[in-house]
């Protein structure tokens, strides 16, 4: 019975097999298949029918004939490329068989997002205030523009930014959108993208960010012959805009967002279904690449890159002090303030506490700075900003009693130390101003 019942499993395997065998498509009926894909989405539809009209020829010599799935992928794919020039355009083999249960779990597993690769590689804040972001590629979830944000928090303090494309092979549009938007205060069209298929254009405009947006800090992109796609788009986005200056080698030229299709025998195509725009240069840099401002070895790119941003981070830093530095001393000078040096100064710290160029803390010790030095009235105005600008914070109230008392207004002083009192009633900031009180009172 057992023998007899294994002759049948047998014969239904062959049975099976043979079906199989002799229902499986052909290379050429796969590439058939493929030249109608191939003409109803291929952006450019001339190149398409020259592109079929060059496989045809060779489908008749028998060139794609008893091709191994690979060789089949191989061959086909570089005959694709042979008229478009197009790095997006690929035909894939078969993936490998299923696998059994354990390696499939295994699989599930190593593709859950913890396991993935990260998009982003690191990031740190390196000598002379630079900053340094190196992205593996453009990730198309939520989670990856969460961390853009992260990124660009931490990156808040940075005199100069380096972004490194270097090995970062491309990815999702909107978030390539999302990184450059960082950069633009402007509503600005940044990119279109034309399909032909569809016969529609998608605008990408500078969009909101729930970060703090750079529109002034200098900016370096590396590249290398390796940066392709959506690496491509930012660099070559941001260099037509003249946001960054752009150091290393000529990128790999792939400038078509690309659609996967699935064709017989587990094969697929990749096509460009659409072509980038740049509003600027009315092209884009598909079979050209991004051409470097710099053009160097890419392994010596960083090092020119922080030479460059070392000087620049200064100039960019000074130009948000000065203005203030220039305002408090010309009221040193004229022993005197107005209505109008309050409000520059007040407008400056504004402007500095925005772009995360200084905070709360920093603008007490500058109020202290002059308060230390008996110079009382400026340090009124500042320590007057910074409760206009943290109105709940206890300690910026708790200095500006400080700075009424140096100025022997005990009325304004009594007041703030109570306001300070009630909104810190247990902490150290409340404590602090209940003992001034006490002296004050008791004098």
């Amino acid at each position: 019975m057992k023998q007899t019942v294994l002759q049948k499993s047998k014969m239904v395997i062959a049975f099976l097999f043979i079906t199989t065998f002799l229902f499986a498509q052909s290379n050429n009926d796969i590439i058939k298949e493929a030249q109608k894909l191939l003409e109803d989405n291929y952006i450019f539809l001339d190149k398409a029918k020259e592109t079929n009209a060059h496989l045809d020829a060779l489908m008749k010599k028998g060139f794609f004939d008893d091709k191994s799935p690979s060789d089949f992928a191989k061959a086909f794919t570089k005959e694709l490329r042979k008229i478009t020039k197009d790095k997006h355009l690929r035909f894939l083999s078969p993936r490998p068989p299923e696998q059994s249960q354990e390696d499939t779990k295994a699989s599930f597993v190593q593709n859950l997002s913890r396991y993935r690769p990260p998009m982003l590689r690191g990031f740190k804040l390196m000598k002379a205030n630079i900053g340094y972001i190196d992205l593996a590629y453009f990730g198309g979830s939520e989670e990856h523009l969460a961390k853009i944000d992260q990124v660009m928090n931490d990156m808040l303090i940075a005199d100069a930014i380096i972004i490194d494309m270097r090995r970062n092979g491309g990815g999702s549009p909107t978030t390539v959108n999302y990184l450059s938007s960082y950069f633009f205060n402007e509503k600005l069209l940044l990119n279109t993208i034309y399909s032909r298929a569809t016969d529609h254009t998608e605008e990408l405009w500078v969009a909101d960010v729930k970060g703090v947006k750079r529109p002034k800090v200098p900016v370096y992109i590396l590249t290398s012959d390796y940066t392709f796609s959506g690496a491509e788009d930012f660099s070559y986005t941001m260099q037509s805009r003249g946001r960054a200056t752009i150091i290393g080698e000529i990128t790999g030229g792939g400038a078509h967002p690309t659609r996967g299709f699935s064709l017989p025998n587990g094969f697929r195509i990749a096509i460009p279904f659409a072509r980038t725009i740049n509003p600027v240069t009315k092209t884009n840099w598909e079979g050209v690449g991004v051409q470097p401002d710099i053009k160097m070895s890419a392994n010596k790119a960083l090092e020119k890159a922080k030479e460059l941003a070392s000087v620049k981070a200064v100039t960019y830093k000074d130009s948000f002090f000065e203005p203030l530095e220039k305002t408090l001393a010309t009221i040193e000078k004229n022993k005197t303030t107005n209505q109008e040096s309050k409000a520059d100064i007040h407008k400056q710290l504004i402007l500095l506490t925005k772009t995360g160029m200084i905070n709360e803390s920093e603008i007490n010790a500058m109020g202290y700075y002059y308060l230390q030095n008996n110079k009382p009235q400026t340090a009124l105005i500042i320590f007057e900003s910074n409760t206009q600008l943290f109105p709940d914070s206890a300690n910026a109230w708790d200095s500006l009693a400080e700075s009424h008392l140096g100025l022997e207004n005990k009325e304004k002083a009594i007041e703030y130390y109570e306001k300070a009192i009630k909104m810190d009633p247990k902490g150290g900031v409340g404590e602090n101003a209940r003992g001034m009180l006490k002296r004050i009172k008791s004098q």
